[in-house]
């Protein structure tokens, strides 16, 4: 009898630990209760949430803040929340050059040059950075003007325009309120604005506003044309509706697609030539003088953009993502440019 049951024990055993995970499953299976998607996450992916976090972070220090331009004078704090400095003269900085604690300036911020901030550094007003300075992250109310080989180790953002000079590196994130503008040599990871110039002559680029009343046609259900193999636009051609091609693409000199284009190969806007649409690529895709693409453009390779090229339009922000992006000196891009890899701005 002992030995009849020991397995059936064992069996019990073993087939109530395997179905003890699954329990929740099959409760929910047999009384549904769930309402919506499970939260993944508690913020809504905005580039700038670590600026709106920092800010708030900065409110109980206001009263500090004003006591200190109203005497004209820099401080240190010891307070529950940490030590802090605060920064009130005007003019050239005067604090230290290397701070390791929470900064809040009141006034314009001159930095000098190799200026260290290893915590947050917040300003209520516009920000000068000298030449190779570190930042661990920076927050302006602001304009900021980063200098040549200038370091941001996590974020920074300007609720104005933000200038970043030749050979900096922005790690992380990078925003703006108004524009955004890269220097030749820069490199990043994930930029944000409104209009993103890839030069300080970008901004002087005629752009165009609005999107072809063929794209909207297109979109609307003008249909879609699915090419085997290769595919080119000869030069001058319009192509009204979306195009997909299981190989590469090519769109010759002044040719235009009115749609979006898909290709499974490498993906060739010549010079002149546009894409009132979206752009996606397995493989490369390289973006010749004077094209212009709606957007979005997606690769899952490299993105390589000439001078003179505008993506997006005004009002209507887009997205560049890829592993690696390539910017030439000279365009104009608006809303998110992604390099999970890295991003550079070329000399």
């Amino acid at each position: 009898m002992i030995s009849v049951l020991a397995p059936l024990a064992l069996t019990a055993s073993t087939g109530a630990l395997l179905v003890l995970p699954l329990a929740p499953a099959l409760r929910e299976l047999l009384s549904k209760r769930d309402a919506g998607p499970l939260v993944t996450r508690k913020d809504d992916g905005k580039i700038s949430n670590f600026a709106a976090s920092l800010r708030t972070r900065c409110i109980p220090f206001q009263h500090l803040m004003t006591e200190c331009l109203e005497r004209h004078r820099n401080a240190f704090f010891e307070l529950p929340q940490g030590k802090i400095f605060v920064a009130a003269k005007e003019g050239v900085w005067t604090g230290p050059q290397h701070v390791d604690v929470l900064t809040l300036c009141a006034t314009l911020a001159e930095l000098p040059e190799q200026f260290r901030a290893l915590e947050d550094f917040y300003s209520a007003s516009d920000v000068c950075c000298g030449p190779k300075g570190l930042f661990r992250a920076l927050l302006a109310e602001g304009d900021i003007l980063l200098g040549q080989g200038t370091r941001v180790l996590r974020w920074i953002h300007a609720e104005g325009d933000l200038h970043v000079g030749r050979d900096c590196l922005l790690y992380g994130r990078a925003s703006a309120g108004r524009s955004l503008t890269l220097a030749r040599g820069c490199t990043f990871e994930r930029v944000y604005a409104p209009v993103i110039y890839s030069s300080c002559e970008a901004a002087g680029l005629e752009t165009r506003h609005e999107s072809s009343p063929f794209s909207k046609l297109a979109q609307a259900g003008m249909g879609r044309t699915r090419y085997p193999g290769n595919a080119h636009v000869v030069a001058g051609e319009e192509h009204r509706g979306d195009l997909v091609t299981t190989k590469g693409l090519s769109l010759e000199q002044g040719s235009s697609v009115f749609g979006s284009v898909k290709a499974n190969g490498d993906v060739h806007l010549r010079e002149c030539a546009q894409v009132d649409g979206s752009v996606v690529s397995t493989r490369s895709i390289r973006i010749a003088p004077g094209c212009f693409a709606k957007g979005p453009i997606i690769s899952e390779d490299e993105i390589i953009i000439d001078r003179n090229v505008q993506v997006g339009l005004p009002g209507s922000p887009t997205t560049v993502s890829a592993p690696r992006i390539r910017i030439a000196p000279g365009s104009v891009l608006h809303g998110t440019v992604w390099a999970r890899v890295e991003g550079r701005v070329g000399d």
